[in-house]
């Protein structure tokens, strides 16, 4: 919904279709989206060989809430 939004109101028409990505952390656990647009042809200025994927990338935000969670206490 966000990404179409800003697609429609936002981005100028010079600019590529807007990429999202949605991190949502909650205790112990941790949601992770990449949305695209319809027929994305995605640009990349830099890139890896490889990308982790959804549940890597999930584990990692719940370490690193926990990390923090343990840095303030």
């Amino acid at each position: 919904m966000y990404v179409n939004y800003f697609d429609r109101f936002v981005k100028l028409d010079d600019e590529h279709p807007t990429v999202g990505i949605i991190l949502c952390r909650k205790k112990h656990d941790a949601l992770l989206e990449i949305t695209l647009p319809q027929d994305a042809n995605i640009h990349a200025q830099e890139y890896q060989l490889y990308l982790p994927d959804k549940e890597l990338l999930r584990q990692k935000l719940v370490e690193w809430g926990e990390e923090a969670e343990r840095n303030r206490g």
